[in-house]
């Protein structure tokens, strides 16, 4: 047999007075006066009887659960970055994270369950971690026509009128060439651009912005842009590091990689040509899923979406929406700015 919940009425029996008292102290009712006296004799019962306040009740009374939900595959090593950030802002916040992920059972990735979950009253609000082509318009009406506070990270790029929080990652390109061509590195030829791609992953808008970013980057230094597209599973890295060769003794060209993931088969291939990494050739990546300023030898030199900060911004947005402090002028899209992390590599 279970032991019996303390409740409210058991709190105030112990201290003497009325459940209203009990309920004025927990969460401090405006208009209603509590002696210092009084209210010591009611924190004394709740530390004596150790009651804890019900939760579904005080969610029925305030309409608030307390609780965001964080939609996303926690496999995926961005989404963790994604809760880290989430979970700093709301303990500043008082709010609970609820994980749910994709389950793919023909329900829109298990996203009708988070409507069911608002609908119960278990969550006050929905942030989303996207593919950055993503931009279901039958979801958001779905958001929108239930009045639930909503921000996607990296979805909705391209769709006005849903909140979002997106990497700019035009601006993640050209601090990486800027690293590249920096003062006092060696003179060598304009940086290459290594733009891996699977399935239909070019053309989403990051991979367009990456891109137009590299080529006007180089319009505006006078210089060529070359682009090598290569298979994530299949590239020839080898066949490129040697499309970086120059004539007449000059050094590799540098190059800059969209995604840090393909880093490991890069290091290999050049270690198999012989060319020492950082030396012979200067590398960079234009993110840091793999955290390879940390974890890759010589250590990667990267520029860093931020995940942590993107989901901070997200949990800020939502408590706007919440709170009706969100102005109807004010922009949907939140841009934030990749971090760059100097490694040996370039």
């Amino acid at each position: 047999m279970g032991k019996k919940r303390v409740t409210s009425f058991d709190v105030a029996k112990r201290a003497g007075v009325s459940r209203s008292v009990v309920s004025a102290v927990l969460n401090d009712t405006p208009g209603i006066g509590v002696g210092a006296e009084t209210r010591e004799a009611v924190l004394e019962a709740i530390r004596e009887l150790n009651y804890h306040v019900d939760a579904g009740a005080r969610s029925m009374k305030t309409g608030k659960s307390m609780t965001l939900a964080a939609f996303g595959d926690t496999r995926h090593p961005l989404f963790t970055r994604l809760l880290e950030g989430m979970q700093r802002e709301c303990e500043l916040s008082g709010y609970h994270i609820l994980l749910c992920s994709p389950r793919h059972k023909g329900n829109a990735n298990g996203r009708a369950e988070l409507l069911e979950l608002y609908h119960q009253r278990k969550i006050d609000g929905i942030v989303t971690l996207d593919h950055t082509s993503y931009g279901d318009l039958e979801w958001a009406a779905k958001i929108e026509a239930a009045g639930i506070p909503y921000v996607s990270v990296e979805g909705y790029a391209e769709v006005p009128g849903v909140y979002s929080v997106l990497a700019d990652y035009s601006g993640s390109v050209e601090t990486a060439l800027n690293y590249l061509l920096r003062e006092g590195s060696a003179q060598q030829p304009g940086p290459a651009y290594a733009e891996i791609y699977h399935g239909d992953s070019a053309d989403n808008w990051a991979e367009r912005n990456r891109r137009d970013a590299y080529t006007g980057w180089c319009k505006a230094h006078g210089l060529q842009p070359v682009i090598i597209q290569l298979d994530e599973q299949q590239g020839d890295w080898a066949g490129c590091l040697q499309q970086l060769a120059a004539d007449n003794g000059r050094p590799y060209a540098p190059l800059l990689v969209n995604w840090s993931s393909a880093i490991p088969d890069l290091y290999r291939a050049a270690h198999k040509l012989g060319l020492r990494i950082g030396e012979e050739v200067r590398i960079m990546a234009a993110d840091n899923t793999i955290q390879g300023h940390r974890l890759s030898l010589p250590s990667l030199s990267c520029v860093e979406i931020p995940y942590v900060s993107m989901g901070e911004e997200a949990v800020c947005c939502l408590l706007k929406q919440m709170n009706g402090v969100m102005e109807k002028e004010q922009a949907d899209k939140i841009w934030l700015p990749a971090i760059l992390r100097a490694g040996e590599s370039a």
